[in-house]
């Protein structure tokens, strides 16, 4: 099962303050590793190419070992004795916590949000919303800029636990988040209008009731479009493989 760690998304953003020599080959390694992980998508249960991550940074198998098994601790990989560590195989059960995990911070951070009423709608949440229906249409015409718009609906969701105002509450986020990317990765249900437009429409949603004043609204709206897409994935993973 994945678990978040609060330090896992600072690993993914920038090295460690000050680190000496061998850290600092460690945590090259990690942030390479887990930009490996966000960005390609490697299907789970595929092996960490460790030689070939101490061949591209430059330096020993060591280091690029000792970060793989910093990861291995947080959940973000496996081992298999045949070939060694590999991307973490998602469970039902794992998806399903995390996505409780998600619902909890999300939910919450909008209900702060609804106990500020001196607090504006930020104008960053509409600009969001139009910039999906573009990447939804793009994506369709091009399955290949559909990375573009995952990386949109991440945006749209951590504005909204940022509309909570606190810190430490964005960075359990920011840690939930890459275990929900890697835990998805390369088990997403197919790209169909259906599908993309329906996420488009319900973040639209959210965003009417909020700027409208209905931030209770808004909250529900946020609530039914995670447990949607939670059930949704859970389903896709659930079917039989051929």
């Amino acid at each position: 099962m994945i678990r978040p760690r609060a330090a896992a998304a600072r690993e993914a953003e920038s090295p460690a303050p000050e680190p000496g020599p061998a850290e600092s080959l460690e945590t090259r390694a990690r942030t390479a590793i887990v930009e490996w992980l966000t960005k390609e998508n490697p299907a789970p249960g595929q092996a960490v190419p460790v030689r070939e991550f101490a061949r591209r940074l430059g330096m020993s198998r060591t280091p690029v070992r000792s970060a793989v098994g910093r990861l291995y601790e947080r959940g973000l990989l496996a081992y298999d004795a045949s070939v060694g560590f590999t991307v973490a195989i998602p469970s039902l059960s794992s998806l399903y916590e995390l996505f409780e995990l998600r619902l909890m911070l999300e939910s919450h951070s909008l209900r702060l949000f609804a106990e500020r009423t001196d607090r504006q709608v930020p104008a960053r949440l509409r600009e969001l919303v139009d910039e999906a229906a573009e990447l939804a249409r793009l994506s369709l015409e091009d399955p290949g800029r559909y990375q573009e718009f995952r990386e949109n609906d991440a945006r749209f969701h951590r504005e909204l636990v940022r509309l909570g105002s606190l810190p430490m509450l964005l960075e359990l986020h920011d840690d939930l988040h890459l275990s929900l990317h890697v835990t998805r990765a390369g088990m997403e249900a197919p790209i169909t209008a259906s599908r993309l437009d329906m996420a488009v429409a319900e973040h639209r949603a959210v965003v009417d009731a909020l700027e409208s004043g209905g931030r209770t609204r808004a909250r529900d709206l946020l609530e039914a479009h995670i447990l949607r897409v939670r059930d949704q994935m859970i389903a896709f993973l659930a079917r039989p493989r051929m």
